[in-house]
């Protein structure tokens, strides 16, 4: 069996570990051990970063964001000083094209090739296998991480070279932020209209109104009496708008509704604070 390290086993990064652990000798890290215990139990080895950089020529990262992701390999203990030549870095974190050139520019002259793979669909699609990866690579690196990346999942698709998985996954995400809030207005109107919440919905998902917040989170999550947690917060979200309009900005490029959006996003952290999922967001943003 390959060997392979997998670093930051958070919600996301376990996820996606767990479709890679019953096929290869996977070595898995996180700053909260406790993370990894399930991992554990199924046959991975807990080991720390420098000992996943030293044994494993391939590594995937799922990190909070793209400081974590730099300061991992870059700061002053960082594991790029210490990889092997022919290492492969698959970063499924939601980065940025920005970080990745940075990232590119010292891990090439250790002949180090880095990939950005962020992953998009949520944890439980990560957890079936049916979620997207979007793959920033040049075709011939592609090529030979193809076979491993359809273990993870059913949908991968190299969008374009490195950097361009990262800036799929910013349009995606500013996207899925803002359909949550227009759902969230628009289904609450037709309930002032009159017509069930239900009703509303099971409409707008054979209309075409309907995009991810009506055809999962509302059927899914917030039916009947108490919502369910998407396994999301507010914080990670937060932070996802927030480079998405960066990129935005960097490009010359105008979002007034991921703005707008992002404003919205920081007043529900105000109300529910950075941890709460965003399905309490949606449940509870209309309450007195």
């Amino acid at each position: 069996m390959a060997r392979i390290g997998f670093i930051g086993v958070g919600a996301m990064g376990s996820s996606i570990a767990s479709r890679l652990v019953n096929g290869h000798d996977l070595l898995v890290s996180d700053r909260n051990p406790a993370a990894a215990a399930e991992l554990v139990s199924q046959g991975a080895r807990f080991a720390t970063p420098e000992e996943i950089a030293e044994k494993c020529r391939t590594i995937f990262l799922c990190l909070p964001g793209p400081p974590q992701v730099k300061d991992l390999l870059l700061g002053p203990k960082g594991l790029a000083f210490g990889l092997a030549a022919e290492t492969i870095i698959i970063d499924t974190t939601t980065g940025t094209p920005v970080t990745d050139s940075e990232l590119v520019a010292t891990l090439s002259e250790r002949r180090v090739t880095y990939v950005d793979a962020p992953i998009a669909g949520g944890v439980r699609r990560a957890r079936e296998g049916t979620a997207t990866l979007m793959v920033g690579a040049d075709p011939e690196v592609f090529a030979g991480i193809q076979d491993l990346l359809h273990e993870v999942t059913t949908e991968v698709v190299n969008v374009g070279p490195v950097g361009s998985g990262h800036a799929m996954k910013l349009v995606n995400n500013l996207l899925n932020a803002c359909n949550r809030f227009a759902a969230l207005e628009t289904i609450r109107l037709g309930v002032a209209a009159g017509m069930r919440q239900e009703v509303v919905v099971d409409v707008l998902n054979k209309s075409s109104g309907r995009n991810y917040a009506t055809e999962y989170t509302f059927p899914q999550l917030l039916s009947g009496d108490a919502y369910k947690p998407q396994g999301f917060t507010l914080h990670l979200m937060l932070k996802d708008i927030r480079l998405a309009n960066e990129l935005a900005e960097t490009l010359g490029h105008t979002t007034p509704i991921g703005n707008l959006v992002q404003e919205f996003t920081q007043q529900a952290i105000e109300r529910f604070g950075p941890t709460a999922d965003q399905s309490q967001m949606m449940a509870e943003w209309y309450d007195a």
